[in-house]
């Protein structure tokens, strides 16, 4: 009645799209178009996307199953709080963090993060020499 919509109680409130993924969905906010797979790893898929609101690219890891084991949720949850305060030109730096879905069932969280050309496994295979 007053221009706002009443989300359910449980809702997180987040305006989502869907895409898939390499096989998994992502349900992320639609202020990001996903645009393709840059790296799986052992604890989660990273996809390259659009930023529309700050017309940016960037990069959205998702975290299947984080709450699944006590430890794999510490070490998401040491892994973020890490990376909140370290700013360096070579580490990526969190921009948001959102959980998609209903607050009684999440399981997946979302870390949007700043586009890197490559990953520190790539650098620490290749020949070429570090300064």
């Amino acid at each position: 009645a007053f221009g706002f919509t009443v989300m359910p109680l449980n809702s997180l409130g987040l305006d989502t799209s869907c895409y898939l993924v390499h096989g998994t969905n992502f349900e992320v906010s639609k202020r990001y178009t996903v645009l393709e797979q840059v790296g799986q790893g052992a604890y989660g898929i990273v996809c390259a996307a659009q930023d529309e609101v700050k017309d940016e690219h960037i990069a959205i890891k998702k975290i299947e199953n984080a709450f699944e084991h006590i430890t794999f949720t510490k070490r998401t949850l040491r892994e973020l709080r890490i990376l909140r305060h370290l700013q360096h030109e070579n580490l990526i730096d969190v921009r948001n963090i959102f959980l998609a879905g209903s607050k009684d069932d999440f399981e997946d969280i979302y870390v949007i993060s700043e586009l890197m050309e490559t990953d520190l496994a790539s650098i620490l295979k290749s020949t070429q020499p570090l300064s």
